[in-house]
C-alpha cells in the first residue's frame, strides 16, 4: 500500500499551532500594524501644523460715546470677527476678548463686523518662529488699501469703533443766515437796494448837474472879456 500525494493546492497555515507553546503571544496582523503607522503619521502632521499655525487674539472695546444710543444686545453680542473675508470667524466674549486658532503664516486681512459701528480694518502677519521650538510671530498693522501696511498695532490687539455708520442722510438745521450765502438772493437784495436807493439818487445828481452848468454860464462872460 502506498500512502496518498497531498495536492499542491493544499491550504499551508503559518498561523501557529497550540502545540507552540501556551506562553508565546501570536504574531501582530499586518491590517493593524498598517492602522497603527497610518495613526502615528497623522498624528505627527497634525503638529507640524500646529507648529505652523498661530493663535490671534486681541480685545474690542466700546468707549461710552459710541456705547450711548444703542439698542440693548446691540454692542459687544452685535459683533463679529472675520479673518479674510470669513473663511475663519470668531465671537467676542462679554468681557471682549476673542481668539482665532488655525491662522497659517502669511499676511491675512482681519475686519470687526458691527451693524451700527465702524471700525478700521487690520492686517496681521503670522511669521516663522525665530528660534526652534519658538510659536510663530505674530504683528498687526492698520490696512492701507494703496500700501498694505498702515501704523502698527500692539499685540494682542486692542480695536475699538471709529465712527457710526449713517444709514439716513441728517437733515441740516434751519438757520437764516444761510440763505444770505446762496447768489440768488444776493442778487435779489442787490437788485432791491438799487431800486430803493437810485430814486432818492437822482435828484442828487440834477442838483450837482445844475451847479455845474451854471458855474459854467458864470465863467463864460469872463473868458470872453478883453484885457483893458
Amino acid at each position: 500500500l502506498t500512502a496518498p500525494i497531498p495536492s499542491a493546492t493544499a491550504e499551508i497555515t503559518t498561523w501557529p499551532s497550540a502545540a507552540a507553546g501556551a506562553g508565546r503571544r501570536p504574531a501582530m496582523p499586518l491590517r493593524a500594524m498598517a492602522r497603527a503607522a497610518l495613526l502615528a503619521a497623522a498624528v505627527m502632521a497634525h503638529g507640524a501644523r500646529a507648529e505652523e499655525s498661530a493663535t490671534v487674539r486681541g480685545r474690542i472695546n466700546i468707549p461710552e460715546k459710541f456705547a450711548q444710543g444703542l439698542e440693548r444686545g446691540r454692542g459687544l453680542a452685535a459683533a463679529k470677527v472675520l479673518l479674510d473675508g470669513g473663511l475663519s470667524m470668531a465671537l467676542p466674549t462679554s468681557d471682549g476678548y476673542f481668539a482665532l486658532s488655525g491662522v497659517p503664516l502669511g499676511a491675512h486681512y482681519l475686519q470687526v463686523v458691527h451693524p451700527e459701528l465702524v471700525f478700521d480694518p487690520v492686517r496681521v502677519e503670522v511669521a516663522e518662529p525665530a528660534a526652534k521650538g519658538a510659536g510663530p510671530k505674530t504683528t498687526a498693522y492698520i490696512a492701507d488699501l494703496e500700501y498694505g501696511r498702515g501704523s502698527k498695532l500692539k499685540y494682542p490687539l486692542g480695536l475699538a469703533p471709529t465712527g457710526k455708520f449713517q444709514y439716513l442722510e441728517k437733515r441740516d438745521e434751519f438757520n437764516i443766515f444761510s440763505a444770505f450765502k446762496s447768489p440768488t438772493m444776493l442778487i435779489s437784495l442787490f437788485s432791491f437796494g438799487a431800486m430803493y436807493f437810485l430814486p432818492k439818487l437822482q435828484p442828487m445828481l440834477e442838483e450837482e448837474k445844475k451847479r455845474a452848468e451854471q458855474e459854467m454860464k458864470d465863467r463864460a462872460p469872463r473868458d470872453g472879456d478883453s484885457p483893458p
